[in-house]
């Protein structure tokens, strides 16, 4: 380098020393003697604000900038020196390179001997003994009224900056060093890697200060980016990658990108034949002790992003306090950092990788370290699942306070977990990847982390196939299939369970069998194939029944309550979940336990048991909350809400399915966010706010066409529909409701297929155009397969019942309705047979056949009466006062219009669930 002294005048003998640099502040000041500013210096200005407030006549005497090798303290310091002789803040500005971690490095009196030649002082008045030579660098310091900044750059050890103290307050030394130097007594900065917008701005540089006209970097931002993670963004780093695009003109980023994606080759390329990154961590390893050698190796094994305390003192086989000492040690040479949460510690990738390379160099002990961290990770993961389940814990481990500890840990450790079931598989230990998989998936699903768990499941499933261990394969084919189940990818879930079952058939495992059916059912659950879904899981409670295994009879009888919910048997729904929920209890599985109090919520509700409804799912709440899972809790919440749809109670309603929403989004589970974005339209929708509505009803079809859910868009798309229908946009819902159509018929779900028709029809019904309605209709009913049984094909007889009736056809439309109400009682549906026969009695009044009307209507009252349906009661009122009339009874229909009225003025009727 090129040195300077000028800007000032000069008395006596002026020496230049080859590693020195000065500046001199004249008035106006002036730069000279420092290194020149980098033309690609970027991204530290917050850094440089920093130093520059530390660096003043009341901040610390020493400020110490620390980290990485290659991470631009050097650059920095530089800037600070340029930035405060420019401020006119000091007169003098020097710059020495104390070379710590080359082979021989510049001692301290060395370095004085540079600093004084620097300042004048002629070589032959400088004496031998170096705390003489600190003497007289002090005295000519003290020359300088303005203050001089000495900048002791690329210092290893407090010694070789002691005697280089500045002797008064207006005097600053700024050292640069990988290590903390605590004996320095220094103000630390510590250096990070560039954001990752500045990564980018300094490739592009780079790039440019070669070819002004080279936008190889600015034309590809995306590989850019790219490129600047795969440096870890570390400026030394960016510089000889970007060096790499400057020696050959026709290299394409994306090219070198993909050369560094390979982490073998890495280090191989960020190298320019002087210097690179290999030999420059190697600068900082070798000064390294045995001990802490030894752990800076062996914390490659653990390929998460960070490491705790406890898991590196399993790695090096040290008690905590041990390992946390030689952490902070090793932090101190900045070649691993410490996080901004205490006891948690990381490498920079490209050291990642040089530690990698040295743990193969030294591979004692490496099998050992490896597993013990999977030892530990599996035994704190499974105390802390059993801990977060509820499950009664057996142990004198202190690791966790309580769940929310448990559940908090496992948040935390999640990549770390994920990575060492991979680095498990791949060090030929399947058991050990199995053992880890299988109590980190059940996490995983709860959390709706769906990726994650099929990366786990698919890592241990690969390994368990190669070893040949059946019985492993078990229990990674049950878990992956839960994986497909919740990726709501149905069909691969229940091939995995049928798999499960033939291999614990073959085996001689019942209970595994049993178990596997249960999956099985709740994966043709998915299907909507109900019927087979039943049928195994009966099947399965039968066995664990014979077998007297309580835990899976639970978990069994509860899966099988759920699925009954959606079949309509409710009341042996509502049995077999209390039954199992008891046992929960016996076994003290809270978590198992809540889950089936929000089963049996849903099916109460069904039952219009509406207060024990609310009672069972605010009991899922207090559980799931205290357990700290957050995503049960969003969907009882999402469930609470659907009960209070039912009773009216709007505002609560929809500010709980809101709350639930909002959960579910942040957690990433969009399936249940649809469902309740589902809630809260239709609370929206009873406190007549369609607008508001209409727009929680489209993102839940957002969300639907999101996940590519045919079956979800047919059913959110009908609901759509059927608003704007209800808002007299026809043309809107006309087309809505085709949107649905297609949706089911490209699902090949024929049994929606029928309810969407209906919906169709009775929107072409509203328009006046009864024809297509018929049309409709008959299309509907000439589906077979409807979800709902006879119950739906009532449903919709009904509905053709008022179109037939609008053309006139009489005869057609009260044969339809005979028949619905046939249907309706066949499937024990009362409410329906009464509006069956209410309707009956409004065609019948339209045909004069009032006397026939007055007796269908009057059968309609007495069944609404009983079932407490006040509305619906008094819609039946006023049809019979519509037959009196048409007969003549003109006194006994103003006493039905009477009822009718007193009843719509009823304070809150309840709301009918049809």
């Amino acid at each position: 380098m090129h040195n300077s002294i000028r800007g000032g005048t000069f008395h006596g003998q002026v020496v230049q020393a080859g590693t020195a640099h000065v500046t001199v502040g004249a008035r106006p000041p002036t730069i000279g003697g420092l290194p020149p500013l980098s033309s690609v210096f970027t991204g530290r200005e917050q850094d440089l604000a920093d130093l520059r407030t530390l660096l003043t006549p009341d901040g610390p005497p020493i400020v110490a900038v620390t980290g990485l090798g290659g991470i631009g303290k050097t650059t920095l310091a530089i800037a600070a020196g340029h930035a405060l002789v420019a401020a006119g803040r000091v007169s003098l500005a020097l710059f020495v390179n104390l070379r710590g971690y080359d082979e021989t490095p510049v001692e301290a009196g060395q370095a004085l001997d540079t600093l004084l030649r620097a300042l004048g002082v002629p070589a032959e008045h400088i004496p031998p003994d170096p705390e003489t030579r600190a003497t007289l660098y002090r005295d000519q310091l003290a020359k300088h009224d303005r203050g001089v900044l000495v900048i002791a750059d690329n210092a290893s050890t407090a010694e070789q900056v002691r005697l280089l103290r500045p002797p008064s307050a207006r005097h600053r030394l700024l050292v640069t060093t990988r290590e903390t130097l605590p004996s320095l007594g220094a103000r630390l900065h510590r250096l990070g890697v560039l954001a990752p917008e500045a990564a980018t701005e300094l490739l592009d540089s780079a790039v440019r200060a070669a070819r002004s006209d080279d936008d190889r970097i600015a034309s590809d931002p995306e590989t850019a980016r790219r490129m600047a993670e795969l440096c870890g963004r570390l400026p030394l780093a960016l510089r000889l990658a970007a060096a790499q695009l400057v020696l050959d003109p026709h290299l394409r980023p994306e090219e070198l990108a993909d050369d560094l994606a390979d982490g073998a080759d890495r280090l191989d390329l960020l190298h320019d034949g002087e210097t690179g990154i290999r030999v420059t961590l190697e600068r900082s390893y070798r000064r390294l002790t045995p001990d802490l050698a030894e752990l800076f190796r062996l914390l490659s094994l653990n390929l998460g992003p960070d490491i705790s305390t406890e898991a590196a003192a399993a790695l090096i086989d040290r008690k905590p306090r041990e390992a946390r000492s030689l952490l902070a040690r090793l932090a101190g040479t900045a070649l691993i950092e410490q996080g901004t949460e205490g006891g948690r510690w990381y490498l920079y990738d490209l050291v990642q990788d040089y530690a990698s390379e040295m743990v193969l160099r030294h591979p004692d002990g490496m099998g050992a370290a490896l597993g013990r961290l999977l030892h530990h990770y599996t035994t704190c993961s499974g105390l802390a699942d059993a801990l977060v389940r509820g499950l009664p814990v057996r142990t004198t481990s202190d690791r966790f306070g309580d769940r929310t500890e448990a559940l908090a840990w496992l948040e935390r450790e999640r990549v770390n977990l994920i990575t060492a079931v991979q680095r498990a598989a791949a060090s030929g230990l399947p058991r050990v990847a199995v053992n880890l998989s299988s109590v980190l998936v059940p996490h995983l699903v709860r959390w709706f982390r769906t990726d994650d768990a099929l990366t786990v499941t698919g890592t241990a499933l690969q390994a368990a196939t190669e070893s040949g261990q059946t019985e492993v394969g078990v229990m990674v084919w049950s878990n992956h299939g839960v994986a497909l189940e919740q990726a709501r990818r149905f069909e691969e879930a229940a091939e995995a369970h049928r798999l499960v079952g033939e291999l614990c058939r073959d085996a001689g495992d019942p209970l595994g069998e049993a178990d596997a059916y249960v999956n099985l059912g709740n994966a043709l659950r998915g299907l909507r194939e109900f019927g087979a879904a039943v049928e195994v899981q009966r099947q399965a409670l039968g066995i664990v029944r014979e077998h007297g295994d309580r835990p899976a009879e639970a978990r069994t009888l509860v899966n099988l309550g759920g699925l009954l919910v959606e079949v309509r048997q409710l009341e042996e729904a509502v049995e077999l979940l209390r039954e199992g929920r008891e046992i929960f209890a016996e076994l003290g599985d809270t978590y198992s336990e809540a889950t089936a109090w929000a089963s049996a919520g849903v099916a109460l509700g069904e039952l219009r048991r509406f207060e024990e409804s609310i009672d069972a799912h605010e009991r899922a709440l207090d559980a799931f909350r205290v357990l700290g899972d957050r995503h049960s809790e969003a969907k009882a919440l999402g469930g609470l809400g659907a009960v209070l749809l039912q009773v009216r109670r709007y505002e609560e309603a929809a500010a709980t399915s809101l709350r639930a929403c909002t959960v579910l989004r942040e957690l990433g589970d969009r399936h249940s966010e649809g469902l309740a974005w589902r809630n809260h339209g239709a609370a929206l929708s009873g406190l007549r706010r369609p607008d508001e509505a209409l727009a929680s009803y489209r993102r839940e079809l957002a969300i639907d066409q999101e996940l590519g859910d045919l079956h979800g868009q047919a059913e959110s798309g009908t609901r759509v529909a059927n608003l704007l229908q209800a808002m007299q946009r026809y043309d809107e819902a006309e087309a809505a409701h085709r949107n649905a159509l297609a949706a089911c018929r490209a699902a090949g779900d024929r049994g929606f297929e029928a309810i969407v028709l209906t919906n169709l029809g009775n929107c072409l019904s509203a328009t006046g155009r009864f024809e297509d309605a018929v049309s409709a209709y008959e299309s509907a009913l000439a589906i077979d397969g409807d979800p709902d049984g006879p119950g739906g094909e009532a449903g919709i007889l009904c509905n053709a019942a008022g179109a037939y009736a609008s053309l006139g056809r009489y005869e057609q439309s009260i044969e339809a309705l005979q028949r619905s109400r046939d249907l309706y009682r066949e499937c024990g549906d009362d409410a329906g047979a009464a509006m069956a026969h209410a309707n009956l009695g409004s065609v019948l009044t339209q045909a004069g056949r009032f006397d026939e009307a007055a007796e269908a209507s009057r059968q309609a009252v007495a069944t609404f009466r009983r079932a407490g349906v006040r509305d619906r009661e008094a819609l039946a009122w006023g049809i019979l006062g519509d037959a009196l009339h048409g007969a003549g009874a003109e006194a006994e229909a103003e006493e039905a219009y009477e009822r009718e009225r007193a009843l719509l003025a009823e304070p809150g009727p309840e709301a009918s669930t049809r």
